[in-house]
């Protein structure tokens, strides 16, 4: 039998007849318009029908329908006693909700109250956005029937199901996909949005309405069965056992390491991750590591892309932070270790160099390596990492030769090399290959290598926190009293005119690899209207008992500084790492820049340039064949879109233990990273969709922790969430330098949750965040 989706009211009532995989309550239904001359009868009949409370629920035929939900537009009472004057009281609550928009076909709907609820939600039988081809089961177990749909739950699970997957992990799971089906059926309907509740093993269906798709990006007959087999394939190939690597096998994650999702973004167009690939994930970081003393991982990529969406290679990464020098056996054993702590704390995914991986030395190590005991490393094994990572991290630190003073040296040659192409009479393809070649010899390489000591600077800091010789707070004072490039921008913005400040600054971009994100010099009073933020710095003094203090760790460590130079290092390495990602990304937006003109001339919009391979664009330099530029551009762009629609249809989780969990995963809890010990309560913006809202005094939320959002901070913003970025982020740092609250990297989940909210408090000391409304 084939139902037409009507009234929720109808629906359910028609529903009830048919449906065999679950179950829908007695219900009552009348029209509003009829309640005040048949009140009698239908309290009446609610008496006599139900046995215990119920819930008196809207049922408009202005909500529900295909062109709009209006979710939540009118009123339902829930738990309302089993007595006329409450159930009268609830009937006409609802219908004052229809106010002046109540037509002759609204009705008032009543149910009994569930009671004993395990799980409760809401199924969607297509991907929201795009329609693809999923079952999303987002959920609570608090029991509650409003937790989801209302925005009150905690905790809220998420379960993304590709719906010509053929396993599923759990029970519950499964009978809510059989009932998806059997109601797609039913309505011969492939995208409903189904509110549900879980009782006693019974799935009870609460509601059932077409998901609306009105301005949809509509993806739905793309055809991702063959692309999914074929990624299944590839990913149990890469985690079977390498001959050249340590580790039974891999698992991959878009926020591990180089932090893709951070920087890049989950699905960044061709010409953002191959640029990215290019000047550091290819070969550049591996460079480094190996520099740095680190075991030579130079043939591997960092960076896999399945399907479009850029993973971390994690035994890769876990590989590259063992030292050189230690032992195989001990070697092979780490990663062993550390691929099971990550099995066993996804939550640290996005932290792994702070929760996970050994790999520098820094006060207290000794305590921290004792919980390898409890996975059978001897003693003496103990001895060997610590021993090691003393080597390697001396030969970093050393404020006169140490590799991050080399490393800091290399940048000098970054600007001669970029005015000596930029003013060449190059052609300009020839002027992107070498401003690329450049930017990683001279840009990305050192600062990768800075980028490592400034992580060993706050390894070194935050021991001080945890051997109590500062306090949480005095170190986020000496944070603030570092000068970096981000305070320096603030200051120019007040002391320098427009075209001194746009010269020195206008490089920089929100999406650092793309193309079509503006410019600073591009959109200067859309980033800087409004500007009132000032950024002071902080002067921190360490008392006298704490520079003994740290001396006397410093000769009981075997760390080859004193004081003075240690502390030397942690501000040099840190505000370096800021001036060398600011350097680099001069060059990467000026290639920007020279490929927008190029394809400008052949006639491509840079919109259309998103799409171009990189790769495509530097193989012109050395190779000439018979075909002509502007179709090997259209060529490549073209078969870059069509992958591209592939990749905004697929839903791929963000951590990979198994091939299996591309057809059905569970969106992480992420624990977010806070940052500062304020609280503050304000109103929230989401950034995507309202890039012209005043942000004075609001609670901004961001995808990513890109560092060209910097001009947030001239915003005077009260508070910062971002979905993806970690600890050692750079809007982590910044928000710590500017003493603004900050969720760093909270999880698809909960951002999706707080982007959506009116009003937010923020509670970073006790690691809270509340809805206010």
């Amino acid at each position: 039998m084939n139902l037409k989706l009507s009234s929720k009211a109808k629906t359910l009532a028609d529903l009830a007849e048919v449906i065999t995989s679950a179950k829908v309550l007695p219900l009552v239904r009348f029209y509003a318009n009829e309640y005040y001359y048949k009140k009698r009868d239908i309290l009446s009949e609610c008496i006599s029908h139900f046995g215990g409370n119920v819930v008196v629920r809207s049922s408009s035929i202005n909500e529900d329908n295909e062109e709009t939900s209006n979710a939540g537009g009118f009123e339902s009472v829930i738990d309302v006693p089993l007595n006329e004057k409450d159930i009268d009281r609830a009937i006409e609550k609802v219908i004052d909700s229809y106010s002046e928009s109540l037509n002759e076909g609204d009705e008032v709907l009543i149910q009994p109250m569930l009671k004993n609820v395990s799980k409760c939600g809401v199924i969607f039988t297509a991907d929201l956005d795009t329609l693809s081809p999923y079952y999303i089961i987002n959920y609570d177990e608090s029991g509650s029937t409003i937790g989801v749909t209302g925005g009150t739950g905690y905790n809220l699970k998420t379960v993304i199901s590709f719906k010509n997957n053929h396993e599923t992990k759990q029970t519950f799971i499964t009978k809510a996909i059989q009932t998806s089906k059997e109601c797609e059926v039913i309505f011969q309907n492939e995208h409903l949005d189904i509110e549900f509740a879980y009782v006693n093993e019974e799935i009870y269906i609460l509601q059932v309405r077409a998901i609306v798709r009105n301005n949809k990006n509509d993806l739905s007959k793309i055809y991702l069965d063959d692309s999914l087999n074929k990624l299944n394939k590839k990913i149990k190939k890469l985690n079977a056992p390498h001959p050249k690597l340590l580790g039974s096998r891999t698992i991959f994650g878009v926020m591990p390491d180089w932090n893709p999702a951070e920087i890049i973004g989950i699905k960044p167009k061709r010409l953002a991750v191959s640029l990215y690939k290019e000047i550091v994930t290819n070969e550049i970081w591996a460079y480094q590591r190996d520099n740095y003393g680190y075991r030579n991982l130079r043939s591997f990529p960092l960076l896999v892309s399945f399907l479009g969406v850029p993973y971390i290679d994690v035994r890769v990464s876990f590989n590259s932070f063992v030292p050189k020098k230690l032992h195989s056996s001990i070697a092979s054993k780490l990663v062993e270790y550390y691929l099971d702590e990550l099995v066993n704390n996804s939550s640290y995914h996005d932290k792994v160099e702070f929760e996970i991986v050994f790999s520098c030395y820094y006060f207290g190590i000794d305590k921290k390596l004792k919980k390898l005991a409890k996975s059978n490393f001897s003693d003496n094994e103990l001895k060997r990492i610590e021993y090691e990572l003393l080597e390697l991290t001396n030969e970093v630190i050393n404020t006169g030769s140490g590799l991050y003073k080399k490393d800091l040296s290399k940048l000098s040659f970054l600007e001669e090399k970029f005015n000596s192409i930029v003013d060449s009479d190059l052609a300009i393809i020839d002027k992107i290959y070498w401003l690329i070649e450049d930017c990683k010899r001279y840009g990305t390489l050192p600062f990768a290598g800075v980028a490592r000591a400034a992580f060993i600077a706050v390894q070194i800091l935050n021991s001080f926190v945890s051997e109590k010789i500062l306090t949480e707070s005095e170190k986020n004072r000496f944070l603030n009293s570092i000068e970096t490039i981000s305070k320096e921008l603030n200051k120019d913005r007040k002391l320098l005119n427009k075209y001194q400040f746009l010269e020195k600054y206008g490089h920089l971009r929100p999406g650092t690899y793309d193309i079509c994100s503006p410019r600073y010099d591009e959109a200067y009073d859309e980033y800087f209207s409004g500007f009132t933020h000032e950024v002071g710095s902080e002067s921190f003094e360490f008392s006298q008992g704490q520079k003994d203090r740290i001396e006397k760790l410093i000769v009981e460590s075997g760390l080859k500084c004193n004081f003075d130079e240690l502390i030397q290092f942690i501000r040099e390495s840190i505000e370096g790492r800021e001036y060398a990602k600011f350097s680099f990304t001069k060059h990467l937006s000026q290639i920007l820049n020279y490929i927008q003109d190029f394809g400008a001339e052949l006639g491509f919009s840079k919109e259309d340039l998103a799409y171009l391979n990189i790769m495509e664009l530097k193989s012109l330099y050395s190779t000439l064949d018979h075909r002509d530029v502007y179709n090997i551009f259209k060529e490549d762009i073209d078969k870059n879109k069509n992958c591209y629609q592939l990749t905004q249809a697929v839903k791929l989780p963000s951590i990979i233990y198994n091939a299996s969990d591309i057809y059905q995963f569970s969106l992480q809890e992420e624990e977010p990273n806070f940052v500062t010990l304020k609280s503050i309560t304000a109103e929230v913006v989401d950034l995507e969709f309202q890039e012209q809202a005043d942000l004075d005094g609001k609670i901004v939320c961001i995808q990513s922790a890109d560092p060209g959002y910097d001009y947030l901070f001239a915003k005077n913003i009260a508070g910062l969430i971002t979905c993806y970025g970690g600890a050692n982020s750079h809007m982590a740092i910044r928000c710590a330098e500017t003493g603004i609250p900050a969720v760093i990297g909270c999880g698809e989940s909960m951002f999706n949750k707080y982007k959506c909210v009116d009003k937010l408090f923020i509670n970073a000391e006790n690691k809270q965040i509340k809805i206010i409304s």
